[in-house]
């Protein structure tokens, strides 16, 4: 996202040529040891900061819908498995889910299937 795309506060442009976007390692090293040093501090910062702030999103997701997690853990654990309709059925149960495509069903008769 930052080196390809430019999204970062270094600038909307990319930073690594288009032909060495590979998947070798010693070509994206060769690549890496082109730039500056400071560049290459200015990157590594763009990158830690989004995984920290994905990191911290993802925390919150998941503390304020702990009990609906804790709800699907526990059918996770009985079924293994859940359909799409059966995950949705189960979060309504917790938030305002789309009415449109739901099949209602018991949470019991969900397990139970």
């Amino acid at each position: 996202m930052v080196t390809m795309f430019g999204m970062s506060e270094i600038g909307p442009w990319a930073l690594v040529d288009p032909t060495v976007q590979s998947s070798d390692v010693v070509l994206r090293m060769l690549a890496r040891n082109s730039m500056s040093g400071k560049l290459a501090e200015d990157i590594d910062s763009s990158v830690r900061t989004i995984i920290e702030n994905a990191y911290q999103i993802a925390k919150n997701h998941i503390r304020n819908n702990r009990e609906a997690m804790d709800k699907l853990v526990d059918v996770l654990l009985e079924k293994e498995t859940l359909t799409g309709d059966e995950f949705r059925a189960i979060l309504s149960e917790f938030t305002d889910v789309p009415v449109e495509k739901l099949q209602r069903t018991s949470v019991r008769e969900t397990i139970n299937a």
